[in-house]
C-alpha cells in the first residue's frame, strides 16, 4: 500500500530532456525579442526634437497637450499667444531636463517613451489617441486618473507631468501677474544678481 503523505518522485529529464527545454526557451525568448523589436519597443537613440536638445518630437507632443490642461487658468485666451507661450514653457523645460543628472534624465526618458509609444500610452495612460490629437480634457482625465491610481509609478510619473511644466511656468516673468505674484523685490533682486 502507499503511503499518500509521501511526495511523488519526479522522473529525471535527463539530458535529452534539458536540451530540448532549451531549445524551447530560446526559441521562446528570440520570438518575443524578434516581436517586440517590430513592434517598436527597442532602444532607439532618436535625434532631438528640432531646435530642441533633450526632448523628441513625441516629448514636444505629449507636452503640447498637458501644458494647457495643467496651467489652465492662467494661459492667455487667445489662440497664437497661448501656442507661443507653450513653446517658451517647452524650450524651458527642454533647458531644465538638460541640467538633470544622467539618472534622472534616463528616468525622464522611460517615462515619455512609456506615454509616447502607442501600446503602452493606451494600457498604461488609458489615452487612445496620439498626443496630438489629445483635448485639453482628455489630458485632464489622464492627469487625474494617475494622479487618483493606487499604482505608486502612475502617482510618481503624474508628479513629474506635474511639476515639470508648473515649475517651469512659474519661473517666467509674463506667468506672474496670472497668479497675482507681483515679483521679487527689486532691492533682494540686485542685491543677489551683483
Amino acid at each position: 500500500m502507499e503511503n499518500p503523505l509521501s511526495e511523488p518522485v519526479l522522473a529525471d529529464p535527463g539530458r535529452r530532456g534539458f536540451l530540448k527545454l532549451g531549445v524551447i526557451g530560446g526559441l521562446a525568448l528570440g520570438t518575443v525579442g524578434m516581436g517586440a523589436g517590430l513592434a517598436g519597443c527597442h532602444r532607439n537613440e532618436q535625434a532631438s526634437a528640432e531646435g530642441y536638445q533633450f526632448f523628441r518630437d513625441g516629448d514636444i507632443a505629449l507636452f503640447t497637450a498637458l501644458i494647457p490642461a495643467i496651467v489652465a487658468n492662467t494661459l492667455t485666451p487667445e489662440p497664437d499667444a497661448r501656442r507661443a507661450g507653450v513653446s517658451e514653457i517647452l524650450l524651458r523645460m527642454d533647458q531644465a531636463c538638460l541640467r538633470l543628472g544622467a539618472p534622472a534624465q534616463k528616468e525622464l526618458r522611460q517615462l515619455f517613451d512609456l506615454l509616447n509609444f502607442g501600446l503602452t500610452r493606451r494600457l498604461a495612460a488609458g489615452v487612445a489617441k496620439p498626443w496630438d490629437q489629445v483635448s485639453e480634457d482628455d489630458a485632464a482625465a489622464f492627469l487625474d486618473r494617475w494622479r487618483n491610481s493606487s499604482i505608486g509609478l502612475f502617482n510618481a510619473g503624474y508628479r513629474v507631468l506635474i511639476k515639470l511644466p508648473t515649475v517651469t511656468y512659474f519661473t517666467m516673468p509674463q506667468s506672474w501677474a496670472a497668479v497675482g505674484y507681483p515679483g521679487p523685490l527689486k532691492w533682494m533682486f540686485d542685491a543677489i544678481n551683483r
